[in-house]
């Protein structure tokens, strides 16, 4: 093998592997950017940022998607308690996810049209280019429904 063919796949091989622990980190991590679906039109919503904080997982509306031109920005009128009355663009509205097993449950997740607080686990799947949300109320079963968010590499 020539010296500078050498150079060149020893590079190549450096980038590659480089990136491999940052994939391995995407698939068995929410922590990113979320391209939200509306489960009742099908039609993206927002971007949301899921960070850790404190041991937890926490979820922020970075940005909606599909405002009509000119329309007020939502605010969350039907929240409870410290939430009531901000602006839904910035609102914290996923909350207190711990690990469980292959996914995160103990969570809680608002909902800002309707102000209602429902539990809610968290699942990474198609190898974590997709979250699955469940937000359910507890009865002697579970009885809620789900989304699947899309990865997005940035709220822009």
């Amino acid at each position: 093998m020539k010296p500078a063919l050498s150079v060149v796949l020893g590079f190549a091989l450096l980038v590659l592997t480089a990136q491999l622990p940052a994939d391995q980190a995407a698939a068995t991590s929410p922590i990113g950017y979320w391209k939200t679906i509306d489960d009742k039109t099908g039609k993206p919503r927002s971007i949301v940022k899921i960070f850790e904080a404190n041991g937890e997982l926490h979820g922020r509306i970075e940005k909606l998607l599909d405002l009509p031109s000119g329309a007020k920005m939502p605010t969350c009128e039907k929240c409870p308690g410290d939430k009531q009355g901000k602006p839904v663009l910035g609102l914290e509205f996923l909350w207190g996810f711990k690990r469980d097993g292959a996914g995160w449950g103990e969570g809680a997740v608002l909902d800002p049209e309707e102000g209602k607080v429902y539990k809610a686990t968290l699942e990474l799947l198609d190898g974590g280019k997709q979250l699955k949300l469940f937000g359910f109320v507890r009865v002697v079963f579970r009885i809620g429904r789900s989304q699947t968010w899309t990865r997005v590499e940035s709220a822009n």
